[in-house]
């Protein structure tokens, strides 16, 4: 029984060991507010959009190569894509949520 205790709370331990501070005092219902000018948030946006019709682009492509070895540029081109727009669609978000 004591090393069943014994290990409940080393596991307990542990897990608090990697829990960032501001975890703890973190609040959903009020979130901090993510300050951004408005110009850059337009910025943003314009951006994530361009980015959006490029991989449209680039999928349209794909869908319409027949030639699979022909689609690996393409595939490239739209990994390229995604990997700029992901990160700024995640900023995004977190400043559509504070507003």
């Amino acid at each position: 029984m004591r090393v069943v205790l014994l290990s409940a709370a080393l596991v307990l331990l542990a897990g608090c060991s990697v829990v960032p501070r501001g975890a703890w005092t973190y609040d959903p219902a009020h979130p901090p507010k993510a300050t951004l000018p408005m110009e850059d948030v337009v910025a943003l946006t314009t951006r994530v959009a361009e980015l959006q019709l490029q991989r449209t682009q680039v999928r349209d492509r794909i869908a319409a190569e027949p030639d699979v070895w022909a689609r690996q540029s393409e595939y490239r081109e739209l990994h390229r894509i995604g990997m700029e727009l992901s990160p700024l669609e995640r900023e995004m978000g977190t400043v559509a949520q504070a507003r």
